[in-house]
Protein backbone atom coordinates (compact mmCIF):
# COMPACT_ATOMS: atom_id res chain seq x y z
CA UNK A 1 0.00 0.00 0.00
CA UNK A 2 1.32 3.54 -0.94
CA UNK A 3 2.56 5.71 1.96
CA UNK A 4 1.39 9.20 1.94
CA UNK A 5 3.28 10.41 4.92
CA UNK A 6 4.38 13.80 4.56
CA UNK A 7 1.84 14.71 1.67
CA UNK A 8 0.77 17.53 3.15
CA UNK A 9 4.07 18.55 4.23
CA UNK A 10 5.31 18.39 0.77
CA UNK A 11 2.10 20.58 -0.65
CA UNK A 12 2.62 23.34 1.70
CA UNK A 13 6.59 23.56 0.92
CA UNK A 14 5.55 23.71 -2.72
CA UNK A 15 2.90 26.24 -2.15
CA UNK A 16 6.19 28.15 -0.20
CA UNK A 17 8.08 27.81 -3.39
CA UNK A 18 5.47 29.22 -5.61
CA UNK A 19 4.79 32.05 -3.36
CA UNK A 20 8.47 32.50 -3.58
CA UNK A 21 8.65 32.89 -7.37
CA UNK A 22 5.66 34.82 -7.29
CA UNK A 23 6.94 37.76 -4.69
CA UNK A 24 10.09 38.09 -6.42
CA UNK A 25 8.83 41.55 -6.38
CA UNK A 26 11.95 43.93 -5.51
CA UNK A 27 13.55 40.85 -3.54
CA UNK A 28 16.81 39.72 -5.86
CA UNK A 29 20.26 40.22 -4.92
CA UNK A 30 23.16 41.76 -7.48
CA UNK A 31 26.64 40.83 -6.59
CA UNK A 32 29.34 43.06 -7.39
CA UNK A 33 33.27 43.04 -7.76
CA UNK A 34 35.69 45.90 -6.57
CA UNK A 35 39.47 46.43 -6.13
CA UNK A 36 41.01 47.23 -2.90
CA UNK A 37 43.56 47.72 -1.11
CA UNK A 38 41.61 47.22 2.44
CA UNK A 39 38.82 44.93 3.44
CA UNK A 40 38.73 42.22 1.06
CA UNK A 41 36.29 39.46 1.78
CA UNK A 42 33.04 38.93 1.16
CA UNK A 43 30.04 40.85 2.43
CA UNK A 44 26.18 40.52 2.45
CA UNK A 45 24.94 44.35 2.66
CA UNK A 46 21.17 45.27 2.65
CA UNK A 47 21.79 49.33 2.85
CA UNK A 48 24.68 51.24 1.57
CA UNK A 49 24.94 52.27 5.04
CA UNK A 50 26.97 48.99 5.47
CA UNK A 51 29.27 49.33 2.70
CA UNK A 52 32.98 48.92 4.70
CA UNK A 53 34.19 51.87 5.68
CA UNK A 54 37.71 50.96 5.29
CA UNK A 55 36.87 51.17 0.87
CA UNK A 56 38.13 54.02 -0.94
CA UNK A 57 35.98 56.70 -1.90
CA UNK A 58 35.72 55.90 -5.77
CA UNK A 59 34.35 52.03 -4.90
CA UNK A 60 32.30 53.59 -2.21
CA UNK A 61 30.43 55.36 -5.18
CA UNK A 62 30.36 52.06 -7.17
CA UNK A 63 28.59 50.14 -4.94
CA UNK A 64 26.16 52.72 -4.78
CA UNK A 65 24.90 52.55 -7.83
CA UNK A 66 24.42 48.84 -7.50
CA UNK A 67 21.20 49.70 -4.54
CA UNK A 68 20.11 52.30 -6.84
CA UNK A 69 17.31 49.65 -8.91
CA UNK A 70 14.87 51.71 -10.84
CA UNK A 71 11.53 52.53 -10.53
CA UNK A 72 10.29 48.93 -10.60
CA UNK A 73 12.38 48.27 -7.51
CA UNK A 74 15.00 47.82 -5.85
CA UNK A 75 17.74 44.73 -4.98
CA UNK A 76 17.22 43.49 -1.12
CA UNK A 77 20.54 42.59 -0.83
CA UNK A 78 24.30 43.41 -2.52
CA UNK A 79 26.80 40.99 -2.44
CA UNK A 80 30.15 42.63 -2.20
CA UNK A 81 33.19 41.26 -3.09
CA UNK A 82 36.57 42.83 -2.34
CA UNK A 83 39.20 41.45 -4.16
CA UNK A 84 43.02 42.42 -4.12
CA UNK A 85 44.58 45.53 -6.53
CA UNK A 86 46.78 44.21 -9.62
CA UNK A 87 45.30 42.67 -12.87
CA UNK A 88 48.41 41.21 -14.09
CA UNK A 89 46.73 38.06 -13.78
CA UNK A 90 43.55 36.33 -12.97
CA UNK A 91 43.89 34.88 -9.68
CA UNK A 92 42.59 37.42 -7.21
CA UNK A 93 39.18 37.43 -9.17
CA UNK A 94 39.33 33.70 -9.31
CA UNK A 95 39.69 33.80 -5.48
CA UNK A 96 36.81 36.37 -5.12
CA UNK A 97 34.79 33.84 -7.06
CA UNK A 98 35.71 31.16 -4.90
CA UNK A 99 34.30 32.68 -1.62
CA UNK A 100 30.69 34.07 -3.51
CA UNK A 101 30.03 30.43 -4.36
CA UNK A 102 28.67 30.47 -0.64
CA UNK A 103 26.05 33.06 -1.66
CA UNK A 104 22.74 32.85 -3.66
CA UNK A 105 22.60 35.82 -6.22
CA UNK A 106 20.67 36.69 -9.05
CA UNK A 107 23.07 39.30 -11.71
CA UNK A 108 27.09 39.75 -10.88
CA UNK A 109 29.05 42.47 -12.43
CA UNK A 110 33.24 42.32 -12.09
CA UNK A 111 35.32 44.82 -11.49
CA UNK A 112 34.65 48.21 -12.92
CA UNK A 113 38.32 47.94 -14.64
CA UNK A 114 38.03 44.31 -15.68
CA UNK A 115 40.35 42.80 -17.92
CA UNK A 116 39.22 40.47 -20.86
CA UNK A 117 40.97 37.58 -19.24
CA UNK A 118 39.29 38.22 -16.42
CA UNK A 119 35.85 38.25 -18.33
CA UNK A 120 36.71 35.12 -19.82
CA UNK A 121 37.00 33.47 -16.49
CA UNK A 122 33.80 35.24 -15.31
CA UNK A 123 32.12 33.64 -18.02
CA UNK A 124 33.34 30.15 -17.46
CA UNK A 125 32.31 30.58 -13.60
CA UNK A 126 28.65 31.90 -14.44
CA UNK A 127 27.96 29.42 -17.26
CA UNK A 128 29.58 26.41 -14.63
CA UNK A 129 27.14 27.66 -11.88
CA UNK A 130 24.18 27.56 -14.04
CA UNK A 131 24.78 24.00 -14.85
CA UNK A 132 24.56 23.47 -11.05
CA UNK A 133 21.08 25.42 -11.46
CA UNK A 134 21.84 28.39 -9.47
CA UNK A 135 19.99 31.35 -10.75
CA UNK A 136 23.30 33.35 -11.29
CA UNK A 137 23.60 35.65 -14.33
CA UNK A 138 26.24 37.67 -15.69
CA UNK A 139 26.50 41.61 -16.40
CA UNK A 140 29.49 42.19 -18.68
CA UNK A 141 30.69 45.07 -21.51
CA UNK A 142 30.45 43.53 -24.71
CA UNK A 143 33.85 43.09 -26.56
CA UNK A 144 34.27 42.09 -29.92
CA UNK A 145 32.32 38.65 -30.14
CA UNK A 146 29.08 37.82 -28.39
CA UNK A 147 28.56 35.20 -25.64
CA UNK A 148 25.65 33.45 -26.90
CA UNK A 149 24.36 32.86 -23.83
CA UNK A 150 20.75 33.14 -22.32
CA UNK A 151 23.03 33.76 -18.85
CA UNK A 152 24.97 36.09 -19.96
CA UNK A 153 24.02 40.16 -20.45
CA UNK A 154 26.44 42.31 -22.86
CA UNK A 155 26.23 45.88 -22.35
CA UNK A 156 27.15 47.80 -26.17
CA UNK A 157 27.62 51.31 -24.94
CA UNK A 158 30.84 53.13 -25.84
CA UNK A 159 29.48 57.00 -25.26
CA UNK A 160 28.07 57.15 -21.77
CA UNK A 161 28.36 60.09 -19.68
CA UNK A 162 27.04 61.64 -16.98
CA UNK A 163 27.27 65.19 -15.72
CA UNK A 164 30.67 63.83 -14.33
CA UNK A 165 31.91 62.77 -17.51
CA UNK A 166 32.36 59.66 -19.31
CA UNK A 167 31.59 56.22 -17.97
CA UNK A 168 32.99 52.99 -18.84
CA UNK A 169 30.62 50.06 -19.83
CA UNK A 170 32.16 47.96 -17.51
CA UNK A 171 31.68 50.64 -14.53
CA UNK A 172 28.07 50.65 -15.61
CA UNK A 173 27.18 47.23 -15.17
CA UNK A 174 27.30 47.05 -11.41
CA UNK A 175 23.95 49.65 -12.00
CA UNK A 176 22.75 47.39 -14.14
CA UNK A 177 23.23 44.06 -12.20
CA UNK A 178 20.73 46.55 -9.17
CA UNK A 179 18.00 47.33 -12.00
CA UNK A 180 18.12 43.83 -12.98
CA UNK A 181 17.39 42.52 -9.61
CA UNK A 182 15.06 44.77 -8.10
CA UNK A 183 12.63 44.13 -11.87
CA UNK A 184 9.88 41.90 -10.43
CA UNK A 185 9.38 38.61 -12.65
CA UNK A 186 6.16 39.96 -13.41
CA UNK A 187 7.52 43.09 -15.06
CA UNK A 188 10.87 43.89 -17.59
CA UNK A 189 13.66 45.89 -17.53
CA UNK A 190 12.37 47.19 -21.09
CA UNK A 191 11.84 50.68 -20.75
CA UNK A 192 13.76 51.49 -17.23
CA UNK A 193 14.95 54.73 -17.38
CA UNK A 194 18.41 56.15 -16.21
CA UNK A 195 17.91 59.46 -15.07
CA UNK A 196 22.16 60.28 -14.71
CA UNK A 197 22.95 59.68 -17.94
CA UNK A 198 23.35 62.34 -20.15
CA UNK A 199 24.60 60.52 -23.46
CA UNK A 200 24.47 57.05 -24.75
CA UNK A 201 25.64 55.42 -27.91
CA UNK A 202 24.73 57.34 -30.79
CA UNK A 203 22.70 54.92 -32.77
CA UNK A 204 20.33 55.11 -35.89
CA UNK A 205 16.73 53.19 -35.25
CA UNK A 206 18.28 50.60 -37.62
CA UNK A 207 21.75 50.28 -36.09
CA UNK A 208 19.62 50.03 -32.50
CA UNK A 209 17.40 46.96 -34.21
CA UNK A 210 20.54 45.39 -35.36
CA UNK A 211 22.37 45.54 -31.95
CA UNK A 212 19.45 44.16 -30.11
CA UNK A 213 19.01 41.21 -32.58
CA UNK A 214 22.53 40.75 -32.11
CA UNK A 215 22.47 40.32 -28.24
CA UNK A 216 23.63 43.14 -27.45
CA UNK A 217 22.21 45.45 -24.39
CA UNK A 218 22.15 48.91 -25.48
CA UNK A 219 20.14 52.36 -23.95
CA UNK A 220 18.61 55.18 -26.25
CA UNK A 221 18.00 58.45 -25.38
CA UNK A 222 15.06 60.84 -26.00
CA UNK A 223 16.34 63.97 -25.81
CA UNK A 224 15.19 63.94 -21.66
CA UNK A 225 16.15 60.41 -20.21
CA UNK A 226 18.09 57.31 -20.91
CA UNK A 227 16.33 54.14 -21.45
CA UNK A 228 17.26 50.54 -21.73
CA UNK A 229 16.25 50.03 -25.42
CA UNK A 230 15.32 46.28 -24.73
CA UNK A 231 16.17 43.73 -21.93
CA UNK A 232 18.09 40.93 -23.86
CA UNK A 233 20.84 38.80 -23.10
CA UNK A 234 23.53 37.76 -25.02
CA UNK A 235 21.80 34.75 -26.74
CA UNK A 236 21.00 34.80 -30.34
CA UNK A 237 21.42 30.84 -31.55
CA UNK A 238 18.34 29.08 -30.40
CA UNK A 239 18.52 25.93 -29.12
CA UNK A 240 16.46 23.25 -31.48
CA UNK A 241 14.24 22.73 -28.17
CA UNK A 242 14.56 26.68 -26.72
CA UNK A 243 12.10 29.27 -27.84
CA UNK A 244 13.39 32.67 -29.01
CA UNK A 245 11.96 34.76 -26.26
CA UNK A 246 14.77 32.92 -23.67
CA UNK A 247 16.83 35.59 -25.57
CA UNK A 248 14.96 38.06 -23.05
CA UNK A 249 16.31 38.55 -19.50
CA UNK A 250 12.65 37.95 -18.35
CA UNK A 251 11.91 35.01 -19.69
CA UNK A 252 15.34 33.53 -18.19
CA UNK A 253 14.79 35.32 -15.22
CA UNK A 254 11.24 33.37 -14.47
CA UNK A 255 13.00 30.10 -15.66
CA UNK A 256 15.71 30.17 -13.25
CA UNK A 257 13.29 31.24 -10.46
CA UNK A 258 10.73 28.08 -10.98
CA UNK A 259 13.85 25.88 -11.65
CA UNK A 260 15.72 26.69 -8.56
CA UNK A 261 12.46 26.79 -6.13
CA UNK A 262 11.88 23.57 -7.66
CA UNK A 263 15.26 21.56 -7.71
CA UNK A 264 15.34 22.86 -3.77
CA UNK A 265 11.95 21.96 -2.40
CA UNK A 266 12.26 18.17 -3.94
CA UNK A 267 15.66 18.14 -2.37
CA UNK A 268 14.58 19.60 0.81
CA UNK A 269 11.22 18.24 1.19
CA UNK A 270 11.19 14.70 -0.95
CA UNK A 271 14.54 13.46 -1.61
CA UNK A 272 15.57 10.28 0.68
CA UNK A 273 11.86 10.58 2.58
CA UNK A 274 9.77 8.49 0.45
CA UNK A 275 9.52 5.21 -0.89
CA UNK A 276 10.06 4.91 -4.45
CA UNK A 277 7.21 3.37 -5.86
CA UNK A 278 4.92 4.47 -8.99
CA UNK A 279 1.99 6.08 -6.33
CA UNK A 280 4.47 8.35 -4.56
CA UNK A 281 5.83 9.26 -7.78
CA UNK A 282 2.66 10.63 -8.47
CA UNK A 283 2.04 12.40 -5.15
CA UNK A 284 5.25 14.67 -6.07
CA UNK A 285 3.62 15.03 -10.36
CA UNK A 286 0.52 16.44 -8.23
CA UNK A 287 2.36 18.75 -6.19
CA UNK A 288 4.64 20.03 -9.02
CA UNK A 289 0.99 20.53 -11.02
CA UNK A 290 -0.45 22.24 -8.11
CA UNK A 291 2.95 24.56 -7.91
CA UNK A 292 2.59 25.53 -11.39
CA UNK A 293 -1.30 26.22 -10.91
CA UNK A 294 -0.54 28.66 -8.62
CA UNK A 295 1.98 30.67 -10.85
CA UNK A 296 -0.27 30.00 -13.50
CA UNK A 297 -3.05 32.27 -11.13
CA UNK A 298 -0.66 34.54 -10.47
CA UNK A 299 1.02 35.43 -14.30
CA UNK A 300 4.12 33.81 -13.58
CA UNK A 301 2.84 30.96 -15.85
CA UNK A 302 0.58 31.06 -18.95
CA UNK A 303 -2.80 29.43 -17.94
CA UNK A 304 -3.41 26.19 -19.23
CA UNK A 305 0.00 25.24 -20.93
CA UNK A 306 1.77 23.74 -17.51
CA UNK A 307 2.08 19.81 -16.94
CA UNK A 308 3.77 17.25 -14.96
CA UNK A 309 4.24 13.64 -15.85
CA UNK A 310 5.99 10.73 -15.15
CA UNK A 311 8.70 10.09 -18.09
CA UNK A 312 7.66 7.34 -20.04
CA UNK A 313 10.60 7.76 -22.67
CA UNK A 314 12.84 8.04 -19.79
CA UNK A 315 11.38 5.26 -17.51
CA UNK A 316 11.58 3.07 -20.96
CA UNK A 317 15.19 4.23 -21.42
CA UNK A 318 15.78 3.10 -18.03
CA UNK A 319 14.29 -0.30 -17.67
CA UNK A 320 16.09 -1.20 -21.28
CA UNK A 321 19.68 -0.54 -19.42
CA UNK A 322 19.15 -2.92 -17.14
CA UNK A 323 18.82 -5.60 -19.70
CA UNK A 324 14.82 -6.05 -19.08
CA UNK A 325 13.01 -6.93 -22.05
CA UNK A 326 9.82 -3.94 -22.72
CA UNK A 327 8.32 -5.51 -25.86
CA UNK A 328 5.38 -6.59 -24.07
CA UNK A 329 4.90 -4.14 -21.84
CA UNK A 330 1.86 -1.83 -21.99
CA UNK A 331 2.70 2.05 -21.33
CA UNK A 332 1.42 1.19 -17.89
CA UNK A 333 3.49 -1.27 -17.03
CA UNK A 334 6.37 1.02 -18.01
CA UNK A 335 5.24 3.64 -15.90
CA UNK A 336 4.83 1.51 -12.76
CA UNK A 337 7.75 -0.41 -13.00
CA UNK A 338 10.52 0.29 -10.43
CA UNK A 339 13.02 1.99 -11.53
CA UNK A 340 15.31 1.91 -8.18
CA UNK A 341 16.37 4.61 -6.80
CA UNK A 342 16.28 7.49 -9.69
CA UNK A 343 12.81 9.26 -10.04
CA UNK A 344 11.89 10.13 -13.65
CA UNK A 345 9.90 13.37 -14.18
CA UNK A 346 8.82 15.54 -17.08
CA UNK A 347 7.07 19.00 -16.27
CA UNK A 348 7.13 22.49 -18.40
CA UNK A 349 5.15 25.28 -19.28
CA UNK A 350 5.09 29.04 -20.79
CA UNK A 351 6.29 31.83 -18.47
CA UNK A 352 4.10 35.43 -19.58
CA UNK A 353 6.08 37.89 -20.90
CA UNK A 354 5.71 41.55 -20.13
CA UNK A 355 4.02 44.20 -22.66
CA UNK A 356 6.97 45.69 -24.43
CA UNK A 357 5.23 45.86 -28.15
CA UNK A 358 2.33 47.84 -29.10
CA UNK A 359 0.39 48.81 -32.09
CA UNK A 360 -2.11 51.30 -31.70
CA UNK A 361 -4.71 52.34 -34.43
CA UNK A 362 -6.68 56.07 -33.83
CA UNK A 363 -9.32 56.39 -36.82
CA UNK A 364 -10.72 59.52 -37.00
CA UNK A 365 -14.75 60.33 -36.92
Amino acid sequence: MATTNGLPTLKIAFEAAAAAVVSRTKKGVAAVMVRDENAQGVYSISSTLFIPSGLGEANKAHIRTAFQGSDRGEPSQVVLVVIATGTSDTTALEAGLKLLEAYSIDYLAGPPDVTEDELDVLNTWVLAQREQYNTVKLVRPYLTAGSDEMGIIELDETGLANKDGPVTAAAYCARLAGIFAGVPVSMSATNVSMSELTAVTPRTMLEQQTAINNGKLIFVHDGLQAYIARAVNSLTTIPDKGNEDWSKIKIVEGMDLIRYYLRNTIRQSYMGRYANTYDNKQLLVAAIQDYFQYLESAGVLNPGQSYAQVDYDRQLEWINTQGVSTTNMSRQEVLEYQTGSWVFIRCGGRLVDAQEDFEVVFNTL
